[in-house]
């Protein structure tokens, strides 16, 4: 589903290369065919050796029926020679038909516990807690927005590579290297992600998801 990809995944956060501390509030409108369908909010605290970000999402106007999605997500870790490397992160996903929960802990870089709800009925196809230098789907953004060219991730079912490319005044950054932990299948509906900010911001002024072929928009009016 296109709204938990973008969001859990590539809910997305862009950083100068400069981190001072800051405390930082955004909202952002969803858009697709020129239709507002959700608002995003944001919410980032940042220090020279600590950072955390929580992010709301959720419908919004007369399309909420078919567009209907709440999510919320959340992440916090340390900050060492400007490499953001996280701590826990927690996910929670819910539609008419579902909801989902993750939470990852983290350990010296490595994924120490994964818990799913409803738990997972399926056994691993990938020995997850043997991944090291893995994020976090929000902080494996900070890191390649802060010149990082890549970044590793994982997001509780998936794990992918976050690879970016300048072109011109944003930054476009693909997926590759796509494996679900729980089927078997890597499919990967979404194709990338562009990225537009101004130099003085921290936070970018829009984002353009593509996904299944469909375009959709992040803007901070």
């Amino acid at each position: 589903m296109f709204m938990k990809w973008c969001f859990s995944l590539f809910i997305l956060l862009c950083c100068s290369t400069t981190l001072s501390s800051k405390d930082i509030h955004v909202e952002y409108f969803v858009k697709t065919k020129g239709i507002t369908i959700g608002k995003l909010v944001w919410n980032l605290k940042i220090t020279e050796n600590y950072y955390e970000t929580t992010i709301e999402l959720k419908e919004k106007g007369f399309l909420s029926g078919l567009y209907d999605f709440r999510g919320s997500y959340a992440t916090f870790g340390k900050i060492k020679n400007k490499l953001l490397i996280p701590s826990q992160y927690s996910q929670s996903w819910t539609t008419k038909k579902k909801q989902r929960d993750v939470k990852i802990y983290f350990k010296d870089h490595k994924i120490n516990e994964l818990n799913l709800m409803p738990l997972e009925k399926e056994h691993p196809r990938i020995s997850y807690k043997n991944l090291e230098g893995y994020n976090d789907p929000l902080t494996s953004f900070i890191n390649i927005l802060l010149n990082s060219s890549l970044s590793r991730t994982i997001d509780g079912r998936r794990t992918y590579l976050m690879e970016v490319k300048k072109i011109q005044n944003h930054k476009k950054i693909f997926i590759s290297e796509y494996t679900n932990i729980w089927a078997d299948h890597k499919k990967n509906d979404l194709e990338y992600l562009e990225v537009f900010q101004n130099k003085r911001d921290l936070l970018p002024k829009k984002i353009i998801i593509k996904f299944k072929g469909s375009i959709f928009y992040l803007i901070n009016n």
